[in-house]
């Protein structure tokens, strides 16, 4: 039995996967119950003697499965492979990351000193500046 067969008898199992509308103003509370009787009992008991030719028309469904995941699985596993990262490799990433970190944290106090400078640096000119015209207005006064 081939998967294209179980799916037809599925399908024609289920009534064609029509699906009735909903009428309005009906609530629908989902699937109802099953009453508890013993008809799933009753029927285990009538399966049990079919239960060996049942596993054989499964299990090539079942082997095909199997394959895919095993399939699947040694995919997934070369793909870890590749994508891992050695212990080295990861030690030399988080140096560099660090690296990285301590550069700009230095970048940032040498911009903030570089700017503390140039405000001293305009101080002192304004001082010389003042010095200078001091120093001027002094000699026109001694030498006059």
């Amino acid at each position: 039995m081939t998967i294209e067969s179980l799916k037809k008898n599925i399908a024609s199992q289920a009534g064609g996967g029509g699906v009735e509308p909903v009428k309005p103003g009906v609530v629908d509370s989902g699937p109802q119950p099953a009453p508890r009787t013993g008809i799933k009992r009753l029927l285990v008991k009538i399966m049990s003697p079919f239960a060996p030719l049942i596993k054989l028309l499964v299990l090539p469904v079942y082997e095909e499965h199997r394959q895919t995941v095993m399939a699947l699985d040694h995919t997934n596993r070369r793909l870890d492979q590749l994508t891992r990262i050695p212990e080295r490799v990861q030690d030399y990433i988080n140096l560099t990351h660090n690296l990285c970190h301590n550069l700009v944290v230095e970048l940032t106090k040498l911009k903030i000193e570089v700017d503390q400078l140039k405000t001293k640096v305009q101080i002192m000119e304004k001082d010389f500046e003042f010095l200078g015209k001091r120093e001027r207005v002094l000699e026109k006064e001694v030498f006059k």
